[in-house]
């Protein structure tokens, strides 16, 4: 009896868990990225990098990206309620040219994305 109990709780909580964020990171598409485009929030841009992702599901979703200063930290956004085929941007002033993201389901709170603290300790790279 122990064991079916057992993996009758397995099941649901494998099955609570598979729709997770990394289903709905998949809904997310790079269209574009810039080297040295204008960024009216960064003093020079020569070296800015940017970077351009697209919900490609027909879920809405949040999204939080990351993209990599040349100093490693990285500068993070997020996009609340980005709905089939929206669009977002995300930057580096001195950009190295790494991106990161993290989606989930719309209002989903029983996700939670990485915090900034854990992103730059996580990706120090």
């Amino acid at each position: 009896m122990v064991r079916i109990v057992g993996f009758l709780l397995t099941a649901v909580l494998f099955t609570s868990f598979s729709n997770s964020e990394d289903d709905y990171t998949a809904c997310i598409t790079k269209y574009e990225s810039r080297w040295g485009a204008a960024c009216t929030q960064c003093k020079v841009s020569d070296n800015s990098y940017r970077v351009s992702l697209r919900n490609t599901c027909n879920d809405t979703i949040d999204v939080k990206c990351a993209v990599q200063e040349s100093d490693k930290r990285w500068k993070t956004f997020i996009k609340l309620a980005m709905a089939p085929k929206d669009t977002m941007i995300a930057y580096a002033c001195e950009g190295t040219g790494k991106y990161l993201y993290w989606a989930r389901k719309a209002d989903d709170t029983s996700i939670f994305f990485p915090t900034d603290e854990a992103i730059n300790e996580q990706f120090k790279k």
